[in-house]
């Protein structure tokens, strides 16, 4: 797909995956301002010179609204409220744009107060949830939006050797899941996974495994609902190693 695809997408909910930093900034940048510029040749947008993109670069586009946290870390259910409303006010350019970055922080609360307007927007409201992981957000929510994976068009999601061997960390977790004794793979998490994200980077690589299984034996459906239950259990504040040791018994 190419970025002309994406603008002149009739989707009009989107989830841009990619990690968190200057590549998934710059490339949402663009793409919030694609879609409004007012260049006649799409294939010049963001032409970065019209009046909606200096407005967007300024900060001061009307048609832009970016969920803010009231809280100091998350979302509050009040923020969304506040998006929606805006929302519902229309646009005065082409489209009226709500952002969502970090959309990884929303709680399962917040979403469901999402889902209605992700499936039925305001007449020009696109909707732009920012995340790390697709797989952080309910099924719910991902199947009311288009993902676009910044890696497809900036080459740029390399990982660093830190990076990468954390990664293969949590791969090798993955093929062991319900392998062996319970006390070794413990053992294992403990020593391999060192933060919330890489617990949460397991999980969705457990969620694909069982996913690709679901034509060949039903009962996976069960394993794919625990493990979204695992996943929002750490959301909520549970510690990711006790998450991770139930889902083991629960699946063993």
């Amino acid at each position: 797909m190419r970025f002309t695809d994406i603008l002149t997408s009739s989707a009009h909910a989107f989830i841009v995956e990619g990690r968190a930093g200057e590549a998934r900034n710059h490339w949402l940048a663009d793409f919030i301002k694609g879609l409004n510029c007012e260049c006649e040749d799409i294939d010049l947008r963001p032409c970065n010179c019209c009046p909606s993109c200096r407005q967007i670069d300024a900060g001061t586009s009307m048609d832009v609204i970016h969920m803010e946290k009231s809280g100091k870390t998350a979302y509050k259910v009040e923020d969304a409220a506040a998006m929606i409303e805006r929302l519902g006010m229309g646009s005065y350019g082409r489209h009226i744009i709500g952002v969502i970055d970090e959309a990884d922080l929303l709680s399962e609360s917040i979403q469901n107060k999402l889902l209605k307007t992700l499936e039925e927007p305001e007449e020009g409201a696109v909707i732009i949830l920012a995340t790390a992981n697709r797989d952080n957000l309910l099924r719910t929510v991902r199947s009311r939006c288009n993902v676009v994976r910044i890696s497809d068009f900036t080459g740029l999601e390399t990982l660093d050797e830190e990076e990468l061997a954390a990664s293969e960390n949590i791969n090798e977790l993955a093929e062991s899941f319900g392998q062996g004794k319970f006390y070794e793979w413990r053992s294992a998490v403990d020593k391999k996974i060192k933060s919330t994200e890489e617990a949460v980077a397991l999980l969705g690589i457990l969620e694909d495994k069982y996913r690709d299984r679901m034509l060949e034996d039903a009962s996976n459906v069960r394993a794919i609902d625990m493990i979204e239950t695992a996943r929002m259990d750490i959301y909520r504040g549970m510690q990711y190693g006790k998450a991770l040791r139930r889902l083991f018994l629960e699946l063993a």
